[in-house]
């Protein structure tokens, strides 16, 4: 593919921070009633074509619907022509039918021309004027005009550049929301975790709506980079209702709270949390509801209904493998949620036969399950051995008579530095005393 220097890509390829070059192909997501069509729509604008050309980028069964779709959008809702050209020819290698760009390029070609010689004017005038208001005001103009050219870089520089122009804090928090939102389209989570909190230091006590959004928007970078426990720990605070504003601008759902919750709970948090914090949460019990599976999924895992958990995680993560936020993170968290459910199927017992374990887990083999065993017994997961003559795992048990005399022994050398340490002390006390009476002398 030719390189691209402007609108959605640069001059690597990139787009959003996703390689326009095929990446490895994945299959279809499991899930009965998928869609994509209908799964693309809870979404608008660069938020829906980053997800579309995600897709397309992995699944070729899903290649031309996807790359249409995301045509179509940027089509009615952008002026971005770099991103629609490359697109178009995209589609153009897929189906052999070329597509006439042309008269669409140089229409918009000229409304951008003619909104930007606009709005450069305003703002030299508001700044001869020197009104804040309006050179605010106009640089708003500015970054919507960039958002709508795919410039997003271009777009955050000129909120940075509008903070000169605020008249107060809110004005001020109100920018950095806005390039969070920008760094959000892109994943670029640490931009996003910075403006979070530059937002928060302007503006310390936002409302209700606000503090939803900003919850939301730290939820994805911290899953964004793989801090699972904290981004769990963000999101079962949430209500539907205090984060309705953010949903309403279909650039995250209820259905992505509820697959981030999930995931990451199930990463992050023993057997016990997953029931307070999760299933017995009446706030986040509202998201799980629009994604039924997720709530099958924590239920099996709590019930130790380990076969039917893993098979419904494998279903699950298949339709997240098309999610830009979870799709670079899927084979980490199946290895992290498989290493917990192998730990609390041990947990009841001294010895299990292997053979038996691979059945219950749905590992392929015994010999795959006895890789994952040694890899958790060398990373200090699991403590037990592996027992290669009778086939079975056996628990290390600890003699409660050796553990109090660790304990003793443990509690003996921390008292004995503690003494030499005053012993040191003391001499050095009494060394500075006789010095000081020396020199009195």
């Amino acid at each position: 593919m030719s390189s691209i220097n402007s609108g959605m890509f640069t001059a690597t390829g990139q787009h959003f921070g996703i390689s326009l070059t095929r990446t490895a192909s994945i299959p279809e997501p499991s899930l009965l009633e998928f869609n994509l069509r209908s799964y693309l729509s809870e979404y608008t604008g660069y938020a829906k074509i980053r997800r579309a050309i995600y897709v397309g980028e992995r699944c070729p069964t899903l290649s031309i619907e996807s790359y249409s779709i995301a045509l179509e959008e940027l089509e009615n809702k952008t002026y971005d022509t770099t991103t629609y050209k490359h697109i178009a020819r995209l589609l153009e290698q897929l189906t052999g039918e070329r597509r006439d760009t042309e008269e669409w390029e140089r229409r918009v070609s000229k409304e951008v021309k003619e909104q930007d010689t606009e709005i450069r004017g305003k703002l030299e005038r508001a700044k001869k004027q020197v009104s804040k208001k309006d050179t605010l005001q106009a640089q708003w103009e500015l970054v919507r005009l960039q958002q709508q050219r795919g410039l997003m870089d271009e777009a955050v520089r000129a909120l940075q550049d509008g903070r000169t122009s605020c008249g107060g804090m809110p004005e001020q928090a109100e920018l950095y929301v806005e390039a969070a939102r920008v760094s959000q389209v892109m994943g670029r989570w640490l931009q996003v975790a910075t403006y979070i909190q530059r937002t928060e230091a302007v503006l310390p006590d936002p409302d209700a709506t606000a503090r939803a959004e900003l919850a939301v928007l730290r939820a994805q970078a911290d899953f964004g980079d793989c801090k699972w426990s904290v981004a769990v720990n963000g999101l079962r605070e949430l209500s539907i209702d205090t984060a309705s504003i953010v949903f309403a601008r279909k650039t995250v759902t209820p259905r992505d709270i509820a697959l981030y919750g999930t995931l990451a709970g199930l990463a992050a948090l023993d057997r016990d949390q997953v029931k307070q914090q999760l299933l017995d949460n009446v706030q986040f019990g509202q998201f799980l509801d629009r994604m039924p599976e997720c709530q099958a999924l924590l239920q099996s895992y709590y019930d130790s209904k380990y076969d039917d958990a893993l098979n419904m995680l494998t279903r699950i993560l298949s339709f997240c493998h098309l999610d830009p936020v979870i799709g670079p993170h899927v084979t980490t968290l199946k290895q992290r949620i498989r290493d917990n459910i192998v730990v609390l199927y041990i947990q009841p017992f001294v010895s299990v036969r292997m053979s038996s374990m691979a059945t219950a887990l749905c590992f392929g083999s015994t010999g795959q399950l006895e890789d994952t065993l040694v890899r958790m017994i060398d990373s200090g997961l699991i403590h037990a051995r592996i027992d290669g003559t009778t086939g079975f795992l056996i628990k290390h048990t600890v003699n409660a008579r050796d553990a109090a005399l660790s304990r003793v022994e443990t509690m003996h050398r921390a008292f004995a530095q503690q003494a030499e340490l005053m012993t040191a002390r003391i001499q050095y006390l009494e060394e500075e005393s006789a010095r000081k009476r020396g020199a009195r002398a």
